[in-house]
């Protein structure tokens, strides 16, 4: 009777497995078919692109976005059309847009994150200028980096012994490089950075914190008018030291502050200095880039750049009127 009743329960078993499988296999089927679908439609609509009436040119640019096909499907579209001038040139402006699109939407999933990440949104500022940037390899050099760091640390180490380790770490063993030129892109841009090992000191200084960030040191980073400084922070987030990334990580206390300033021809009160988030950090970054495409007279980057910078609202440290 028990075997009977076991044999049962296993054909009933098996008839709910089959049930869920052939369900699963008509969801997706289903779910192909739509993309087929969807494909056909955005195919259809992009071979209309060449119409010479501009007047219906926005009607199918608002289909075509509210679609919401990633860019490469349209760049992988776009290069059946090479010949056709009219229908490529439109295309080229309708993606241009959609990655936009694409990055804004990306910006504040990002920025509404419960613990943003540093790094992604630098490399959300670089997509401004590379929308096809990718995240993962950006993201395993700074793992890399990090790990190096975390094999050395251990927890009966005061804050000064920690941040001692690290800066030998960071400037010695991964050899880190302060490249000072604030006019050129090719150490602003964020995979060259980590390529080369070598960043301008505005992004030099947001690596720094970042790999810190990924080894578990707290080392935050207050900003003033003209850039950011990093610091040591306690448990509690109160001020312990300064950290002077131009001298291989030198610490200082608020009494060499007033020194430290005038070294850099600047004169600026401890009140001014405000503990910041990662918002505020990536937004310094995006100023940076704005303001070496204005030094490079590249017009097209400053655009993109001044576009991208609206998603900070008004808050600026180091743009002034005399830049805008």
């Amino acid at each position: 009777m028990k075997r009977m009743e076991s044999a049962r329960t296993q054909e009933a078993t098996s008839a709910r497995k089959s049930a869920h499988a052939q369900e699963a296999t008509h969801v997706q089927e289903a779910a192909r078919a739509r993309k087929s679908v969807r494909a056909q439609e955005i195919a259809s609509l992009v071979s209309m692109l060449d119409d010479l009436d501009d007047s219906i040119m926005p009607l199918i640019t608002e289909k075509l976005r509210a679609l919401k096909p990633d860019s490469s499907t349209l760049l992988a579209i776009s290069s059946t059309y090479q010949g056709n001038t009219i229908l490529h040139n439109r295309l080229s402006r309708l993606i241009s847009e959609l990655q936009k699109d694409e990055l804004e939407r990306d910006f504040d999933a990002w920025q509404n994150e419960r613990d943003p990440e540093l790094l992604k949104g630098l490399w959300l500022v670089n997509r401004a200028l590379f929308p096809h940037l990718a995240y993962d390899i950006l993201e395993h050099l700074c793992m890399d980096m990090a790990k190096d760091v975390w094999v050395e640390l251990t927890d009966n180490k005061t804050a000064v012994e920690k941040v001692h380790l690290y800066n030998h770490v960071f400037y010695h063993r991964i050899g880190f490089r302060i490249d000072l030129s604030l006019s050129e892109l090719e150490y602003a841009l964020l995979d060259v950075a980590l390529d080369k090992r070598q960043a301008n000191p505005i992004l030099f200084g947001l690596i720094y914190l970042d790999v810190a960030f990924r080894s578990g040191l707290p080392i935050r980073a207050m900003a003033f008018s003209g850039g950011f400084l990093p610091v040591c922070v306690d448990e509690n987030e109160r001020f312990l030291f300064y950290i002077n990334i131009y001298n291989n990580g030198e610490i200082f206390g608020k009494e060499q502050l007033a020194a430290f300033l005038s070294d850099y021809g600047l004169s600026i009160p401890y009140e001014h200095f405000t503990l910041c988030n990662v918002f505020t950090l990536v937004g310094i970054y995006a100023e940076s880039l704005y303001l070496i495409a204005g030094n490079m007279g590249n017009i097209e980057m400053e655009q993109k750049m001044e576009s991208f910078l609206k998603l900070f609202g008004d808050q600026r440290f180091l743009i002034t009127e005399e830049d805008e």
